[in-house]
């Protein structure tokens, strides 16, 4: 049985776990079905007590799954759908939940988009989780609050991949901008809202470490789904922008 106290990873029903490799200082993923929950007790009141910035990085990091697992290649109708009403619950939940910490009908949304992005993102993840399994392994970064750092920055690198995706989650997210730029824009101010660092520079991250990032992107498996094509030159660039 599982019972979460935090609405980010969705780890209760999910059928991986992730090891960081501390020689390479990379994430490795390990898939069976024996990791399989046979039952979860969701209760929105167990996550009344997270501190407002655990409460912002994971939830961030069940948004991200949705968005991500959304914008993967491949043709997966029934992840897409659960993919888009994550999205819609967190867009309208998570900001409540930090201000608001006891609302339990937010916390409740912010369970089910985090529940839901697990599920989702069985179709695949993307360049924003490449960057944030880098920064978890280079400088043990919170892996919420690091998917949540390179959201904005790393999206932006698929935009002309698939300009109609976009438009689809600022639709759900229900933004008067409803494009590829609106949608990042949001995510800005989003962020902003939630007290997480606009970038690398502002969460702490020390020029030495920010070199090794795009060996440590370049190896991981996330951005093989992503919907374009990401080079190690493309994750330098990316990280250079999220400086």
């Amino acid at each position: 049985m599982a019972v979460p106290t935090t609405a980010g990873t969705g780890s209760e029903v999910g059928r991986s776990t992730v090891i960081a490799d501390e020689v390479t200082h990379v994430k490795r993923i390990i898939f069976s079905p024996r990791l399989l929950t046979k039952a979860v007790f969701a209760d929105p009141e167990l996550t009344i007590g997270l501190p407002a910035p655990v409460t912002a990085a994971t939830g961030m990091d069940a948004l991200t799954h949705c968005v991500e697992a959304y914008l993967a290649k491949g043709w997966h109708p029934l992840c897409d759908g659960i993919a888009l009403e994550g999205l819609r619950l967190a867009a309208r939940s998570l900001v409540r939940c930090v201000r608001k910490p006891t609302d339990l009908a937010a916390r409740g949304d912010m369970l089910m988009a985090s529940m839901m992005g697990a599920v989702a993102f069985q179709k695949g993840l993307g360049v924003t989780h490449s960057c944030a399994h880098a920064l978890s392994a280079a400088v043990d970064m919170h892996h919420g609050l690091a998917n949540a750092v390179m959201i904005d920055h790393a999206l932006a690198h698929n935009i002309e991949a698939v300009p109609e995706r976009f438009a689809t989650l600022a639709e759900v997210a229900n933004l008067p901008v409803r494009d590829g730029e609106g949608f990042l824009a949001w995510l800005v101010d989003l962020k902003r809202d939630l007290g997480i660092p606009a970038g690398l520079a502002e969460a702490g991250v020390p020029a030495e470490a920010r070199a090794r990032l795009p060996d440590l992107a370049l190896a991981d498996v996330c951005h093989q789904c992503n919907p374009r094509v990401c080079t190690r030159a493309d994750f330098a660039r990316l990280f250079t922008a999220a400086t």
